[in-house]
């Protein structure tokens, strides 16, 4: 089973042809989170995977029926072959579900820096 978390405008409810193509190829399968830091970049959030944090990343976890669909979303997510000028990249972590337990799953990691981002203290990005 290939799984992917999604925080930001790929969430269900997210008005965009990316987060309506990702819910027609997957089905959900409940809210999850990661140690780490959510930023606030323009219109869309960007996260930060650090495992040590007692902050956290609120959002959802997908099983991807059709794996075809991580290519168009790392199109999306501007992750590039070259990674250092990537926007994105896409990694397998583990998300924590409602019971704590962690569930290994693909996800987009911001990959740029971050020191002058507002950082989304809740963790969860808003509609």
């Amino acid at each position: 089973m290939i799984s992917l978390f999604t925080y930001g405008t790929l969430k269900k409810g997210f008005d965009n042809p990316f987060a309506e193509k990702l819910a027609a190829v997957s089905n959900y399968v409940g809210e999850g989170y990661f140690h780490g830091k959510l930023y606030k970049i323009d219109w869309y959030p960007g996260a930060v995977y650090e495992p040590q944090s007692a902050e956290k990343v609120y959002g959802e976890i997908f099983e991807i029926l059709d794996p075809g669909i991580l290519q168009e979303l790392d199109e999306y997510e501007d992750v590039l072959e070259d990674q250092a000028a990537s926007l994105y990249i896409r990694r397998e972590i583990p998300i924590f579900t409602e019971n704590e337990l962690p569930v290994s799953c693909w996800t987009y990691l911001y990959n740029q820096p971050v020191h002058d981002l507002q950082l989304i203290q809740s963790g969860i990005f808003e509609n």
